[in-house]
């Protein structure tokens, strides 16, 4: 009786053991995703949990504002799928920082509730000042090693030497994001366009000139210097409404933040005078709109640009005065509102300005986003879509 007592026992423990096997194996992936399990010394235990409910973790303390880099984040991947992460650590100790950001990748499964592995992390070493960019094996088309390392060698490396890495921040998610809208429309990342930002030609203040800028600094040059009177005379008033474009990419070209230009409209000026310029946001603008195809629809002294290869670009707004056609970036900023998480990137708000007025028989509604008729508008596939 008791040997019957011990066999039936026995199996019991058997049959328990091998469904805790089975269990654990089925498990293991859910189990991984909820532990950090590192083979060897890495960042501190207690980041896990936090990696599971934040899109970002400043530990070097160099962000501001992070609340907001959180949604814009979330709303990006709740649009495309790509599960975008920010590291910043005090310091990585022995390890490499590619080592580092692999095993991170690896052990968190960044990606890993998006399709095909579609997961990018950027980890920063605040000690070595190192980055490492990685890319999931699902975004190859997304994030190309051209783009890779333009991001690294002329835009992150550049803001993050300096002391305002929020704003190099920003701008590093808004062309994370533009390049994530062009692949899933099937556009790639043209690398002519690096080598026309580091080849452009510049105007020149002459020797011992420190008008220049270099690097993400706001830089407010003297009015009255050799190069801001000479700017003043080259970016004038045009022709055309395309001429007064061609004449706008050679000033973003050119990289020197000078507002004071008649290329644009008085109350342009004041504007731009505000906002916080930097040479990466030329690159920026540049890198989104080279080479796309784009028409002007005129109308007496206004004239509207739209894209229409590319449903992801602002329109711009132009106006004629008795110099000449200039370029309303006022208009813009009031008129076209800028979206995330939809179907589209933009859509016009503007009511009873001028511009409406005179194009209000262009605007058609979509799916409740107001559209200029004639531009491209191709819908973005959202998330589950």
């Amino acid at each position: 009786m008791l040997k019957s007592v011990l066999r039936i026992t026995g199996a019991s423990f058997g049959i328990i053991a091998v469904v805790a096997v089975v269990a654990v194996l089925v498990n293991y992936n859910a189990v991984k995703r909820h532990l950090w399990i590192f083979a060897k010394q890495s960042v501190p235990h207690e980041y896990t949990d936090r990696f599971m409910r934040n899109h970002i973790i400043d530990d070097a303390g160099v962000i501001t504002e992070r609340e907001k880099f959180e949604h814009y984040l979330g709303w990006i991947f709740e649009e495309s799928d790509v599960d975008i992460r920010f590291m910043f650590v005090p310091s990585i100790k022995d390890q490499t920082i590619e080592d580092l950001a692999v095993q991170t990748v690896d052990d968190l499964r960044i990606g890993g509730d998006s399709k095909d592995e579609r997961g990018v992390l950027l980890l920063y070493d605040l000690e070595s000042q190192q980055v490492r960019i990685e890319v999931g094996y699902g975004l190859e088309a997304y994030f190309t090693d051209a783009f890779v390392s333009y991001l690294i060698d002329d835009h992150v490396n550049v803001f993050f030497a300096s002391d305002n890495m929020s704003l190099g921040l920003r701008f590093l998610i808004r062309m994370l994001h533009f390049n994530i809208r062009e692949a899933i429309l099937g556009h790639e990342f043209d690398p002519r366009v690096v080598e026309i930002i580091r080849n452009s030609p510049h105007l020149s203040g002459g020797a011992g000139s420190t008008d220049r800028i270099d690097g993400p600094r706001m830089t407010r040059i003297d009015t009255s210097s050799d190069l801001a009177i000479q700017m003043k005379n080259v970016f004038l008033p045009q022709q055309t409404p395309d001429e007064a474009y061609e004449m706008y990419l050679r000033w973003l070209m050119n990289g020197v933040f000078m507002p004071r230009v008649d290329l644009f409209t008085t109350h342009t000026q004041g504007m731009l005078a505000g906002f916080p310029i930097s040479t990466a946001y030329f690159h920026y603008i540049l890198i989104r709109e080279y080479g796309k195809e784009y028409h002007f629809d005129i109308r007496g002294d206004l004239a509207i640009q739209y894209f229409t290869n590319d449903p992801l670009i602002c329109p711009h707004f132009f106006i004629k005065s008795e110099h000449g056609w200039q370029m309303d970036m006022r208009a813009e900023v009031n008129n076209i509102r800028r979206r995330v998480g939809g179907v589209y990137a933009w859509d016009y708000g503007g009511q009873e300005d001028i511009y409406t007025r005179a194009f209000k028989d262009q605007l058609i509604n979509i799916k409740g986003y107001i559209r200029l008729r004639g531009c491209d508008n191709r819908m973005l596939p959202v998330r589950g879509s």
